[in-house]
């Protein structure tokens, strides 16, 4: 087994010492099970249809039926109704990138080099993480606060003030179908959908997190479902039986009459 993880992918490493398996942002081996973790390759056995760039993402969801906040790409021209926006960075964690734009003033004085694409902000009375493991486990969160400590209103962090714990409550089946319903879209085999429930009683997915960071269960239940998944393929290959070699076919030898003298040979 080899996890392709980014740069850094802490989480990725983890996982490569629970498992006890190869891990590395680079040099991708052509003869393991290749799992894509926050990297992108083609031939991967898991998550090969990885896809980083969020607004294409987002218009596909979009397309499919999914709801998602409005989201643009860097020049955007952006109406005022679509404020206040978030600016992002295409690849973040625990929310350091986001950056929160009130108004088309804000927006123009923004370095462009500091992000990568914008969505309008939503406000939200709940915000979910899904993770979804093919057909091995779902595990459904919500965001809390942390107890004595000061939380952000907009970014819902650990970093910030925010902790997931387990969500048990009454929307727990359709937060999992929501994120099925992302995966199938996608392609993807596994992932941590990001679920918002606005104060507009909608839920929106924010994103898809193909390197989500993990910790103590979660961390075990990711490495048992990617060796069962490497099970199965080690199981296929040894059904495969290798083709049978045919030998070459002789000439048929045939008696040619000669009377009393009669001999075997080739025409």
């Amino acid at each position: 087994m080899f996890i392709f993880r980014r740069k850094g992918g802490i989480s990725a490493i983890a996982l490569s010492d629970l498992i006890g398996c190869k891990c590395g942002k680079e040099n991708v081996p052509s003869n393991e099970f290749i799992i894509n973790y926050g990297q992108s390759y083609r031939k991967s056995n898991l998550n090969a249809n990885v896809n980083f760039n969020k607004v294409e993402v987002q218009k596909v969801l979009e397309k499919n039926g999914i709801r998602v906040p409005n989201m643009f790409r860097k020049g955007s021209v952006i109406s005022k109704k679509e404020f206040p926006i978030l600016a992002r960075r295409n690849y973040h964690s625990k929310g350091r990138d986001i950056i929160f734009v009130e108004n088309e003033k804000e927006l123009k004085q923004l370095n462009p080099s500091d992000y990568d694409f914008l969505v309008k902000y939503i406000e939200k009375r709940k915000e979910y993480r899904v993770h979804i493991l093919g057909n091995y486990k779902t595990i459904v969160n919500v965001k809390i606060p942390k107890k004595d400590e000061e939380q952000d209103d907009i970014i819902w962090s650990h970093n910030k003030g925010w902790i997931h714990i387990e969500y048990l409550g009454e929307f727990r089946e359709k937060l999992i179908k929501i994120a099925k319903d992302v995966l199938k879209i996608l392609k993807y085999d596994f992932g941590a959908v990001d679920i918002i429930l606005g104060e507009d009683g909608h839920f929106y997915v924010l994103e898809i997190n193909s390197a989500p960071g993990l910790e103590d269960r979660k961390l075990q239940i990711y490495a048992e479902y990617f060796l069962n998944e490497e099970k199965k393929v080690k199981e296929i290959k040894k059904q495969v039986k290798p083709p049978i070699k045919k030998e070459p076919i002789k000439p048929k030898e045939e008696v040619i009459d000669q009377g009393m003298y009669a001999w075997k040979g080739n025409r």
